[in-house]
């Protein structure tokens, strides 16, 4: 794959602050002509660089404020493989993200919810009673510093 340019760099960099803002806008902010721009974002989305634009959400306005991190041990099984197991939990409600990982634990789930006790019931009641999952950590955030938008 061929490497990005500053140009579509600062063009990315843009549209990860602001994908809502106008194609004209970026433009003048960068300094390149519209066209150029809209070219470039173009040719972003048919390489598949851009996958799609999206939204970033204050949870706390929709009453999720709450965000943890759960560590799950996968136990193996004749029913149920890792990514079968991480496809499952990924369309459990209010699971953000579903990661394989190395190391002691094998899969990271970021979940949020309006309450410690509301994921406590997504951890106990769900996750813990699913096949594969030998055993779980929750891990509360107190703090973001930065988020992926």
């Amino acid at each position: 794959m061929e490497l990005l340019d500053e140009k579509d760099l600062q063009i990315l960099r843009e549209l990860e602050l602001d994908s809502s803002r106008s194609v004209r806008e970026i433009a003048e902010k960068l300094g390149m002509p519209r066209t150029t721009v809209q070219e470039r974002i173009n040719k972003l989305r048919r390489k598949g660089v851009i996958k799609r634009f999206t939204v970033k959400i204050d949870y706390s306005k929709i009453g999720k404020p709450v965000t943890a991190f759960i560590l799950i041990s996968f136990m193996p099984g004749p029913y149920v493989s890792q990514k079968k197991l991480a496809h499952q939990i990924a369309m459990l409600p209010d699971v953000q993200e579903v990661h394989l990982i190395s190391g002691e634990w094998d899969i990271l789930v970021k979940v949020r919810g309006s309450s410690m006790e509301e994921i406590g019931d997504l951890v106990i009641e769900k996750l813990r009673t699913m096949e594969g999952v030998a055993r779980t950590v929750t891990c509360a955030s107190f703090y973001t510093a930065k988020e992926a938008p």
